[in-house]
């Protein structure tokens, strides 16, 4: 992980100066880096996770400016807990993003109806409690704007193989983005859907349900012909975030080399 006192950004704007984020499945993965991108984009972040220790050091890392909350997304009573530490710390919210998600990466006949569940529970219901605990500060706080980023995936805009029960939740984020854009605009919130790609993270190439995988074949055919970074991540889902997108609501946000673009996916092992 960088160090957010490095190097700014390139351009040395910082996007996210003044703003409070809460980011889920922040211990690691996409989740650290997209928290790293936001504060180093000068915002204060709420970083949240259910693996308490990997929090603890990944905060810790991260510096000042972010501070650790244990949070179950998939419980009502622990989406309360993080949203009152917002409130005492920050005052409130500016920005959300449901980040928090798993993947069972086997093929259909291999897939279990307990799989599909589990994979709902985290990655939909998680994502819906995320957004009702938001709006619900929102109105608490008399705040006049806002951004939720839902963390969905290009399998969620395409299928693919062994992607089944990932496939069908990773839909359901989108359309949650979708509706909840719709009803919320007039609370001056945005929702937006950030759809990774093949990134190089602890999900896809760290991941041993893959093991078997040929990622270097993979991005080989992507157009821009490599993986993607946790760090392409975090830079999308600070701009979402920011008021440099304060005209965007209700869109899926592709960041996926190109993926997208073509026809190609991962061969799993038989």
């Amino acid at each position: 992980m960088v160090h957010p006192e490095r190097e700014r950004t390139e351009s040395g704007m910082q996007l996210l100066a003044g703003k409070s984020v809460l980011v889920t499945g922040a211990a690691r993965g996409l989740g650290a880096a997209i928290a790293e991108a936001c504060v180093r984009h000068g915002a204060n972040v709420l970083v949240t996770d259910i693996l308490a220790e990997e929090l603890r050091r990944t905060a810790e890392a991260l510096g000042s400016q972010a501070y650790p909350q244990v949070l179950d997304v998939t419980s009502e009573a622990s989406w309360a807990a993080a949203a009152r530490v917002a409130r005492e710390r920050f005052g409130g919210l500016d920005v959300l993003v449901n980040n928090a998600g798993l993947i069972v990466g086997k093929p259909l006949a291999g897939q279990t109806a307990a799989d599909l569940e589990r994979s709902f529970r985290v990655n939909v219901t998680g994502t819906f409690l995320g957004l009702q605990a938001f709006v619900a500060l929102h109105k608490e706080t008399g705040a006049k704007a806002g951004s939720v980023i839902n963390i969905a995936s290009v399998r969620g805009l395409i299928g693919g193989a062994g992607a089944t029960t990932y496939s069908a939740t990773k839909f359901g984020v989108r359309g949650l983005a979708k509706s909840a854009a719709v009803e919320l605009g007039p609370l001056g919130i945005r929702v937006n859907a950030l759809c990774p790609g093949p990134i190089e993270s602890e999900m896809s190439v760290g991941n041993p349900q893959f093991a078997g995988a040929d990622w270097g074949a993979y991005a080989a055919k992507l157009p821009l012909g490599r993986l993607g970074r946790p760090s392409d991540i975090g830079e999308a889902a600070a701009w979402l975030g920011s008021d440099a997108s304060a005209f965007v609501t209700g869109i899926d946000l592709p960041v996926d080399g190109g993926l997208t673009a073509t026809s190609y996916s991962i061969e799993l092992a038989s």
